[in-house]
């Protein structure tokens, strides 16, 4: 049996558990039970701790607090635990016990520490808010020059960049903040918080860089030269001793398949709007068909692509565009490795098989040569810029935006926020119907 020893003036129990000499306390506050252990076995010591935490825990609940102080460091490492175990379940997303908790642990618990949860108010996350930004400028962050995570086991770094964030990064951080917060209020450590989106203080344009159909054409064209280059007037010049004159070329291989794998990526990219990860995981087992159809005539063939990445799946029906393109990889794998590709093999592979992680620094040595390294708002393109190539492309031949969405993998929302703004030289038709009877 527990051993107790009641104070008929005192609003509380002290105790001890059967076996054990330390005393515990148990009283109630805020319609709450309250059991805490005093870590003593001194009953006056006890008595006196008990009195203390009665007397914190009823100020506590007086002023709209809980009876229990909660350190938000506490709460953010028990929503970590959480997080984690709901994705193993596949309750969340993949994700999410990757990317959240070192934004909660560098950020959120780098900026209320050991704060008590329940006396976190809007004003305080406000506050965080403005600290977040400028934690790589002027705050915290300023002099750490890089990050050190670990991935597949392995401990690696990164440089950092020290900008403030964007909008919609400081968005999806938000989400983690209303996520951790909202648990915290399940578990009864803390009253509902109202939390604000990030208000943009000016108008932005939020359309991504793409290329006009012309634009796309010079960087094609540009990209087909430089694998299968027009030979006139170039190489070293030969005089033969029978007075006859050539001209010796001499081309790096490698160089060749490169910019042939480089080239692919574009035409695929292209004509799938598939994202760099996207392309990055894609193997041959996920082009759904094309195994098949390798035989057949080139009119007849067809291909689905299975992608992953970014935390999404899905089937995409690409242009018939990029089959061309797939037997170039195709015959690029088995001349270089020596055999034919597995299904698990990655489809952009370098002359060992390897998985190619990115085509980054070749196509900004390539959008370099073309002049095209920006659009026409001084926006730099990237990869990405192929994707919105592509989308914006099906719009402005009208395919259903509901289509374009479902094969890109994004909403209507995002297309029309980011993608929607086609030129309206390309719409001129669209927006002069029955022009002649004006």
């Amino acid at each position: 049996m527990l051993q107790r020893a009641k104070h008929p003036k005192k609003p509380f129990t002290l105790f001890q558990r059967p076996g054990g000499s330390i005393w515990s306390v148990r009283f109630s506050a805020g319609g709450k039970q309250v059991r805490k252990s005093l870590e003593t076995d001194n009953y006056d010591e006890a008595h006196h701790r008990a009195y203390q935490i009665w007397s914190e825990a009823n100020y506590r609940v007086k002023n709209g607090f809980t009876a229990i102080v909660r350190p938000f460091e506490q709460v953010a490492e028990e929503f970590i635990k959480l997080v984690i175990a709901e994705s193993e379940r596949d309750d969340r997303s993949e994700y999410h016990p990757r990317d959240w908790p070192p934004v909660i642990r560098r950020y959120l618990v780098g900026f209320f520490g050991d704060k008590p949860i329940d006396t976190i108010r809007e004003p305080d996350i406000e506050r965080y808010i403005e600290w977040r930004r400028t934690y790589w400028t002027t705050g915290p962050g300023k002099d750490i020059q890089h990050i050190h995570y670990e991935r597949g086991g392995k401990i690696l770094r990164r440089s950092v960049k020290h900008v403030v964030p964007s909008i919609s990064r400081q968005r999806g951080e938000l989400t983690i903040v209303r996520a951790l917060f909202k648990q915290a209020l399940k578990w009864g450590y803390c009253g509902k918080l109202d939390i604000a989106d990030i208000k943009v203080r000016k108008r932005i344009d939020n359309s991504r860089p793409s290329f006009t159909p012309e634009e796309f054409e010079t960087l094609i064209g540009t990209s087909l030269q430089r694998i299968y280059p027009d030979h006139a007037g170039q190489g070293k010049l030969i005089r033969g001793k029978d007075g006859r004159v050539w001209r010796q070329f001499r081309q790096n291989l490698h160089v060749i398949s490169d910019r042939l794998k480089l080239h692919a990526h574009i035409e695929i990219a292209a004509g799938s709007g598939m994202r760099p990860t996207e392309l990055k995981n894609l193997n041959w087992g996920h082009v759904v068909g094309f195994r098949s159809a390798r035989q057949g005539k080139l009119e007849d063939q067809d291909v689905r692509l299975q992608v992953q990445g970014k935390g999404k799946h899905g089937a995409v029906v690409p242009q018939l565009s990029v089959i061309p393109w797939l037997h170039a990889l195709w015959d690029a794998f088995e001349r270089e490795v020596g055999r034919q590709p597995n299904d698990d093999d990655p489809v952009f592979a370098d002359h060992h098989g390897e998985r190619i992680q990115s085509f980054k620094k070749g196509f900004s040595e390539l959008l370099k040569i073309c002049g095209l390294q920006a659009d026409f708002r001084g926006v730099a393109r990237t990869t990405y810029s192929l994707r919105h190539y592509y989308i914006s492309e099906m719009i402005a031949r009208g395919v259903d935006v509901y289509d374009v969405a479902r094969n890109t993998r994004t909403s209507i929302a995002m297309i029309d926020k980011h993608y929607g703004q086609v030129s309206t030289e390309r719409r001129k038709d669209q927006l002069r119907p029955d022009h002649k009877e004006w």
